[in-house]
């Protein structure tokens, strides 16, 4: 079941526990007040402001939860009073027919304040989950350890700078057909090692097309279609560049 629907549900039913309870607390007051001496109009409104004052509360309390805010301290002590006044009249309205009596009166009461409150700690957690959700960043293969400087983890995932116009760019000084050996799985010609050159292979069937382009495929996308972790990943696409840039130096001469 989703976040969504577990906490539409659960408010649904604290609305509906809200409703039957708030029915049989105004008949216990009603009750009460009447018996107390209180008739007409003022005993018909007196319980009223009873379950007023911890409807108010409470949803003060929800608001304040929904808000991710602190809720006001008037709030918390409206609450208390409200709980105790209705709890008080439901306990006298039943403590004629005992202590079981006294405790189903009050049960429809205590029941209300106890899924209010389940209610409100659902979204406060819902809300802080939310708020810590970790960003969308690409994931590095524990099996396979970075094995490059520290601190660079991320740096095949930053955006490349484009040059920016009227820029001349550098020579490159490194004769063509010659690389650089890479963590031990190139060789001094520019050609992938035996253990890399059936990957390096396998990645240029895969992606032959964007390869016809003159483009090379990103780190991740070479770790998602061949399966491999981020270091073979990386020297993967430094293989696939050294053979694109070659080709245009052929192609050029």
């Amino acid at each position: 079941m989703s976040d969504r629907f577990i906490r539409a549900s659960t408010a649904a039913v604290v609305v509906v526990i809200g409703a039957i309870a708030a029915v049989i607390s105004y008949r216990h007051a009603y009750d009460v007040a009447t018996a107390h001496g209180e008739s007409g109009m003022t005993g018909r409104l007196v319980p009223l402001t009873v379950d007023g004052l911890v409807y108010v509360a409470s949803m003060v309390l929800l608001d304040s939860a929904r808000r991710h805010v602190q809720a006001p301290a008037l709030a918390r002590l409206a609450l208390a009073l409200g709980i105790a006044a209705t709890v008080a009249v439901n306990v006298l309205h039943g403590i004629a027919h005992g202590v079981i009596g006294a405790l189903i009166a009050a049960w429809p009461a205590v029941c209300l304040v106890l899924t209010v409150e389940l209610l409100m700690a659902m979204i406060r957690t819902g809300r802080t989950v939310d708020a810590a959700a970790p960003l969308d960043l690409p994931e590095l293969d524990d099996a396979e350890p970075w094995d490059g400087p520290a601190g660079l983890e991320w740096w095949e995932h930053i955006p490349a700078i484009e040059s920016a116009p009227g820029t001349v760019a550098t020579a490159d000084t490194t004769a063509p057909g010659t690389a650089v050996a890479r963590g031990g799985e190139e060789s001094v010609t520019g050609r992938p090692s035996a253990e890399l050159a059936p990957v390096v292979a396998t990645a240029r069937d895969r992606f032959a097309e964007l390869l016809a382009t003159g483009a090379v495929p990103s780190v991740r996308a070479l770790r998602r279609e061949l399966r491999i972790g981020h270091p073979r990943a990386v020297r993967v696409r430094a293989a696939l560049e050294d053979e694109s840039a070659s080709e245009s130096t052929l192609a050029t001469a």
